[in-house]
């Protein structure tokens, strides 16, 4: 009898290899959240950025109403509180099994002048490196320049004052031309019924 290759024999059945490749898919849907003291969790990509957020805030006893954002060990920030279409996939935006930190995005006070500024990116860390902070400060003062710069634009399009145009268009004189013609003519005027007979009577005996 003729015995199976021995590559066959150390091969894994074909259920094994099924299920192998899920738990692969599955850690390639996933990322690693750094917070604290080097403390971690790890969460599925595979669903909308404000779904990511939501389910971080509550891992981090965050208010609902908190803005955050995630950047990855070099301080680079996704940017996700800026998104228009929040309900994107994140795997769209983060890499399977990397590393991301959460930051608190801190805007000025409401009701304030710098209700809407952008003044820090603080991380969920206990000990951040200079340099991460850095990366961090120099990223927020950029967005905050760019969003005054945006200010002083829009300010000064309100200011803008039509151009009146330069064309004379012909006016009418006040005075009236020859193409009119001559004035009506006006016809005698006649306080009483007797005053209008008695001028007829003398035009009839004048002639």
């Amino acid at each position: 009898m003729r015995l199976p290759h021995r590559g066959l024999r150390s091969a894994l059945p074909l259920h094994d290899l099924s299920g192998l490749s899920k738990e692969l898919d599955a850690e390639s849907m996933f990322v690693f959240i750094k917070h604290g003291d080097n403390q971690q969790f790890l969460v599925n990509t595979n669903c909308t950025v404000s779904v990511l957020l939501h389910y971080i805030r509550g891992k981090l006893g965050l208010a609902k109403t908190e803005t955050i954002d995630l950047c990855d060990e070099t301080g680079a920030m996704k940017l996700f509180f800026l998104m228009k279409t929040p309900g994107e996939y994140a795997s769209k935006f983060l890499t399977a099994r990397n590393t991301y930190h959460v930051c608190r995005v801190t805007r000025g006070a409401p009701g304030s002048r710098l209700e809407n500024a952008y003044l820090a990116f603080v991380p969920f860390l206990k000990n951040p490196g200079p340099w991460f902070l850095d990366s961090l400060r120099t990223q927020c003062d950029m967005l905050e320049k760019n969003r005054l710069k945006m200010l002083k634009i829009q300010e000064a399009a309100k200011k803008v004052v039509p151009v009146e145009s330069s064309v004379n268009l012909p006016t009418k004189p006040s005075g009236k031309s020859d193409e009119d013609g001559p004035p009506p003519r006006k016809s005698p005027f006649y306080k009483t019924r007797a005053d209008f007979f008695s001028r007829r009577e003398r035009q009839r005996l004048n002639k």
